[in-house]
């Protein structure tokens, strides 16, 4: 198998997307085998190329990933029952930490990854040897091995980061306590070797060591401090004081981008420091004059050298969590201030050379620095929130005195704009710094420092940037001044943000990708901006400089490097959503340009990002064209079916879902009859090969329930309801998806006459009632009842019942007392309540099997349970918090998944299953009447002999309000 796998290796490695897709085809398949994953793992510890070791480390990573553990399989392919064997796994746990110790750093970080998901299931509980094997080979010293321990213990412990107490984790912290004292002797012991070693390649890998000894201090602390480490904290905090203050020449780079062992450790003792002054600042007390008097002392010395990024980021975040705390006033000093901006805060925002060349050479990076929220870090940020910290605290004086910094450099730009850009570009950051006190996507700054006119002075410094009539000069200047406009754009008047829309439109046209992206952020964020709850601006104010935006934005895309720019392409999908109806003159021509742009991105999805907002301009304009001419549809097709053609015959995966998506927008759009080519899609997409990819489910679902709401019995024909009925059994099998099997029956029985699927209802009530006893879960109780509800009102309760009593006499009448009425409560959302009560009044009143005498028990409870769920929101059970797999969708795209991404304009409203009955309440007390009135007093009786005085109250009110009596 090592062979043939590894030919399969050396083919993902191909440039050749098609021979990648087959090796990783052949790899799915090869996975079932047994053996496979040792087969794989023999392959990463072979002497074969690193990089087929390396793609051998990945395929092992992905693998432990997916097949670990049972619930985790069907993320992968769908495949029931292809969990890695347990002997297996004992194989795999005897090797990978030698693999830890013996293979390449670029392989050893996948093995690392894997090693973090294995022992996150089974470590400690079911890997009871790792600890001790760990600490023996601590223990022992072992020339060149010492590195590979600690990584392999890194990898196991980096779970509890970021990770609250509960007692399943203090359990296991309490069983790795007895990993404290070797973890200490270790960093001892590499101290003594530190201060003894001189040659430059040894220290090396003895400070890696100690990083790596910090990083897992930082793990087994996150969560809370322990009795072990409380005992030797005195001992911990001197060695990491002695690593914070190391210093050794012969270890310095040459490469200024590079970080040093010397930078990295220390950076690593700052964050374990400030980890404890966070959570621990009781006991850290007595060592915080001295590391914050050192942590000081290193800043000073750190100079402006990429490579020292992250040292000066963690030690400027210590200093923001010292003066968050009791002990901020350590700064409350006038000289304390004066010598945090001098030799902190404006080293440190200043634009480098560095910063410049990412600004012109790697836009993607520099936005993501500087945007607020973004996910990466910057020593701007870092000395931002420790400005915000420090104004916090003291407001006035360090408004004043940085007030006082932000002056001379507007004047030190003033003197000589073109040649001192750069201080302006300082002036503008700090502001910012100084006035922000609260912000959210939505909104921008929310709350800010009263002390700064921030109207004034975005009319006095930031307003002439945009308005310079050379939209590619000093660009940095540009593009501060945009992000000053989107952040303070709630504190801005709105006759200033609306004049200012022309602007950005030439803003649009800049050669600088960071302009232009600014400037899309600035006109996404503008009209997404709300007053009251209401939008900030109307469709009138954008109308003037419409059409000339959609050309600039859709031009953007055409230049260098933004061809895949999701920021211009959330704009698009922003400027469309926010026009609406009116976007229909525009909307041939934009569509052009959309489908354009798909197609070419077909050859080479790379960026799921601009994807995802590809998909949404479109479908926002589907939506936003058809709303006021639905003529428009076919023209809309027209465009876009040759594209979505190249995705299903190309079999481009990740567009599956989209083009599913908005195939069922349309289909909903459509007026009968359904155009041939519809239908001519449908049947291929009940394929088994569709339905196996994880991500297309949710889509597909949805597509068919557009098809059958639309033409159901054209949609069944031709055994295609056969098909359905397959794909409803093999979801409902899934432990994924069992619940979303129902979305297929309730189409089928809410759009077709009974006479066409009434001879596959045994084998659906075999297949229902076999997973409800097997496996129930909340979600699978509520679509269930859900179904049943459906099904009782689309045709009627007694062809229900005698359906289901088909595969047992009496099971019906079972399943309203045990399932029925017992999870009635737990139905959320306002049409599913209304369903499930009509359709509990129609068993109550209509289904002749609940009126026999036997059964006036169980009616009577399903009567009181109906009662209490008329009276009571849904039970906490419905709020989605069981261990249920299964994830919420997002409105708004945040990053790739392969599971599912949703299209928000693309949604299809669910419709109301009972438009003609608006109050459940009335019609309970109608149907109770109707039904009294052919069993006099009967219905009374029951009422007054089994439910409660409050409960029999509350339905005398629903009649009352009903105008009607029950007999």
């Amino acid at each position: 198998m090592e062979a043939s796998l590894t030919e399969i290796l050396v083919q993902t490695l191909s440039p050749n997307q098609t021979v990648i897709k087959q090796a990783e085809a052949s790899l799915r398949q090869a996975a079932s085998q047994p053996g496979y994953t040792i087969a794989v793992l023999k392959i990463v510890a072979s002497d074969s190329p690193v990089e087929i070791r390396q793609a051998a480390a990945v395929t092992f990573k992905n693998t432990v990933k997916y097949r670990w553990v049972d619930s985790s399989i069907e993320a992968l392919h769908n495949v029931p029952g292809s969990s890695i064997p347990e002997n297996e796994k004992e194989q795999i746990k005897g090797l990978i930490i030698n693999l830890m110790l013996h293979t390449p750093p670029s392989v050893r970080a996948q093995v690392s990854e894997a090693l973090t998901i294995i022992s996150s299931h089974d470590f400690p509980a079911r890997w009871q040897g790792l600890l001790p094997e760990l600490i023996a080979k601590l223990d022992s010293r072992e020339k060149g091995s010492l590195v590979g321990i600690l990584e392999t213990a890194n990898s196991i412990y980096k779970r509890y980061r970021n990770q609250f107490m509960s007692a399943g984790l203090n359990k296991e912290l309490a069983y790795s306590q007895q990993f404290v004292d070797p973890l200490l002797n270790t960093l001892k012991f590499i101290t003594e070797q530190v201060q003894r070693e001189t040659d430059v390649k040894t220290l090396n890998e003895l400070l890696t060591s100690a990083r790596l000894v910090c990083r897992i201090f930082y793990s087994l602390n996150s969560p809370g401090l322990t009795e072990d480490f409380e005992r030797t904290l005195d001992e911990w905090m001197n060695l990491f004081n002695y690593f914070l203050t190391y210093d050794n020449t012969a270890l310095a780079s040459s490469d200024p981008d590079k970080e040093t062992s010397v930078d990295a450790v220390k950076a690593a003792v700052c964050q374990n420091i400030n980890l404890f002054i966070a959570m621990n600042e009781e006991e850290f007390d007595k060592f915080l004059q001295k590391f914050a008097t050192d942590v000081w002392s290193e800043l000073t010395k750190v100079s402006t050298r990429p490579g020292q990024d992250n040292v000066a980021m963690s030690a400027i975040q210590f200093l923001t969590t010292v003066a968050k705390g009791v002990r901020h006033t350590l700064f409350q000093s006038p000289e304390a201030l004066q010598q945090v901006c001098e030799k902190i805060v404006l080293p440190n925002i200043r634009l480098r050379d560095s910063d410049e060349e990412i600004f012109e050479m790697d836009w993607v990076e520099y936005v993501r620095r500087d945007t607020e929220g973004g996910d990466a870090e910057s020593r701007r940020r870092a000395a931002s929130e420790l400005v915000k910290t420090l104004t916090e605290k003291f407001p006035t004086e360090v408004t004043n005195l940085f007030s006082g910094y932000v002056g001379g450099m507007l004047g030190e730009h003033a003197a000589n704009p073109g040649q001192n850009w750069k201080a302006k570009d300082c002036a503008l950051y700090l502001v910012t710094a100084l006035t922000v006190r609260g912000r959210t996507a939505a909104q921008g700054a929310t709350t800010t420092n009263q002390l700064v006119n921030i109207p004034d002075f975005f009319q006095q410094q930031v307003l002439p940037e945009l308005q310079a009539q050379n939209v590619n000069d000093l660009p940095v200047l540009k593009a501060d001044a945009l992000k000053f406009l989107t952040t303070f754009r709630s504190q801005l008047p709105k006759d200033a943000c609306v004049r200012i829309f022309e602007r950005l439109v030439a803003l649009l046209g800049s050669e600088s990708n960071v302009v232009h992206t600014y400037a899309a952020t600035a006109v996404e964020r503008l009209l997404s901006s709300k007053e009251n709850s209401k939008p900030r601006f109307a469709v009138s104010d954008l109308s003037p400089y419409l059409s000339a935006l959609l050309g600039k934005l859709f031009d953007a895309l055409a230049m260098p490097d933004s061809g895949e720019n999701e920021y211009l392409m959330r704009c698009i999908m922003q400027v469309i959503s926010f026009v609406g109806p009116q976007i229909a003159p525009a909307a041939s021509q934009c569509l052009q340009r959309l489908a354009a742009k798909l197609v070419d991105v077909c050859k080479n999805p790379t960026q799921p990002g601009f994807n995802h907002y590809l998909f949404e301009s479109a479908a926002a304009l589907i939506r936003c064209s058809a709303a006021s001419d639905a003529s428009m549809v076919p023209v809309l097709e027209e465009q876009l079916f040759p594209a979505f053609q190249i995705v299903l015959v190309e079999d481009v995966q990740e567009f599956h879902p989209y083009v599913f998506q908005i195939f069922a927008q349309l289909v909903t759009l459509r007026s009968l009859p359904l155009p041939p080519q519809y239908m001519q899609i449908f049947q291929p997409l009940l394929q088994a090969t569709f339905w196996e990819r994880e991500g297309n489910i949710p889509a597909l679902l949805r597509l068919v329930q557009a098809y059958l709401r639309k033409a159901a019995s054209e949609a069944t024909a031709g055994g295609n309801l056969e098909s359905l009925l397959g794909i409803f059994s093999k979801l409902l099998a899934s432990k994924r998806h069992h619940q979303d099997a129902f979305i297929i029956l309730d189409g089928i029985v809410a759009h077709l006459p009974t006479t066409s699927f009434q001879q596959f209802l045994p084998k659906v009530w075999q297949l229902t009632f076999t997973r409800l006893q097997s496996s129930p879960t909340p979600r699978y109780h509520r679509a269930f009842l859900g179904f049943l509800s459906l099904f009782v009102c689309r045709k009627d309760p007694n062809t229900v019942q005698a359906s289901v009593d088909q595969v047992q006499q009496g099971l019906f009448s079972m399943i309203v007392q045990q399932v029925w009425t017992a999870q009635l409560s737990t139905v959320s959302g306002d049409h599913e309540r209304k369903l499930a009560a009509v359709a509990t009044t129609k068993v109550l009143c209509e289904c002749q099997a609940m009126q026999t005498d036997q059964s006036q028990p169980a009616w009577s409870q399903l009567l009181d349970s109906l009662v209490k769920f008329l009276e009571h929101k849904a039970t906490s059970s419905s709020s989605g918090t069981e261990q249920d797999d299964g994830t919420a969708d997002e409105l708004e795209y945040t990053g790739y998944s392969a599971a599912y991404a949703q299209l928000h304009n693309a949604a299809v409203p669910q419709p109301d299953p009972l438009p003609d009955i608006p109050d459940a309440r009335q019609y309970l007390a109608a149907s109770l009447s109707r039904f009294s009135q052919a069993q006099p007093g009967r219905v009374r009786q029951l009422v007054q002999a089994h439910m409660q005085a409050e409960a029999q109250q509350t339905l005398q009110s629903y009649c009352q309000q009903a105008g009607v009596s029950i007999a």
